[in-house]
């Protein structure tokens, strides 16, 4: 019980602390003016007003970690797992959300605009933005069957991204999240569990730097790049937290999805005790993961 506790922490605090490192460098492609204009990012940063998230501070979440949040307090508050109920938190936190609207939200909301059923709105996205979100779901059902947490992490995704690349991503990380919070190896768990497209472009790309490696799978917002590049740092840097985390920042594009994907698959796999202190000290979710994992 205490191991999958602290795999349970690591894999909760692991998805926060990947997408706020990020954050202060988000959607920056020309990953030689990144490294010129910030450093390596070692610590949280401020996104600044010329950035897509003006109003972001130094800690916060980026606007699909927004999201992930937005799970975390539902499965908190309603103590239970259900696709409609989420769907009224998620359509709430709209009117007054003052940063960074993605085109699978906008899609979704404008579906639900002549749809009565709130969970057959979701868009034709192909962006790993929404299996990315599903982390306090795999933390709040850990004791539960891995079908269900596969079902559940499913049925979560497709309310906003409604594509077989999202659902196969969305069962990869369930089976996968759930083995590694129960004691799995992490390379062991990757190669049964992870889409064999997505493994054979990480493993074509595995002698390479971290920045010349994604440049090449790519560093955008699809499945099709995003996924192939999780699975390269996982795989280089499985067992090295800090450096795979930092190694994801700087490699630009959209690192933010990244960092909550590959924060949840290593989180799990090494615990609470591989992230970095400062880290977790500055992440200004801390007290709601704190107060979330307290009650579950």
């Amino acid at each position: 019980m205490i191991m999958i506790n602290d795999k349970k922490s690591g894999l909760l605090y692991g998805t926060f602390c990947a997408d706020a490192l990020s954050l202060g460098v988000h959607w920056i492609y020309d990953t030689q003016e990144l490294e010129e204009k910030h450093g390596r990012i070692t610590h949280y940063k401020t996104p600044g007003p010329e950035s897509y998230h003006p109003r972001k501070l130094a800690g916060d979440q980026g606007h699909v970690g927004d999201q992930s949040l937005c799970l975390l307090n539902y499965l908190k508050k309603e103590k239970r797992w259900e696709a409609v109920g989420f769907m009224d938190d998620w359509l709430g936190m709209w009117p007054d959300y003052h940063d960074y609207v993605d085109g699978a939200t906008k899609s979704t909301l404008a579906n639900l605009q002549n749809q009565s059923d709130k969970t057959l709105g979701g868009s034709d996205s192909v962006e790993i933005a929404g299996p990315a979100r599903i982390a306090p779901l795999l933390t709040f059902l850990a004791d539960f069957s891995e079908e269900e947490v596969v079902r559940a992490a499913v049925e979560q995704t497709i309310l906003t991204h409604r594509s077989k690349e999202a659902e196969e991503s969305a069962t990869f990380l369930a089976q996968a999240g759930h083995r590694l919070i129960h004691g799995a190896n992490l390379l062991d768990t990757l190669r049964e569990t992870a889409p064999e497209w997505a493994l054979a472009q990480a493993n074509s790309v595995l002698e390479e730097r971290a920045v010349y490696a994604i440049n090449k799978l790519g560093p955008a917002c699809s499945i099709s790049s995003a996924l192939p590049s999780v699975l390269f740092l996982a795989l280089k840097h499985g067992d090295n937290i800090e450096t795979a985390f930092i190694e994801n920042a700087m490699a630009g594009g959209d690192n933010c999805a990244r960092g909550l994907v590959l924060g949840m698959l290593l989180g799990a796999a090494n615990g609470m005790a591989s992230i970095p202190s400062h880290w977790i000290e500055n992440l200004n979710a801390g007290a709601e993961l704190h107060e979330f994992l307290d009650q579950i």
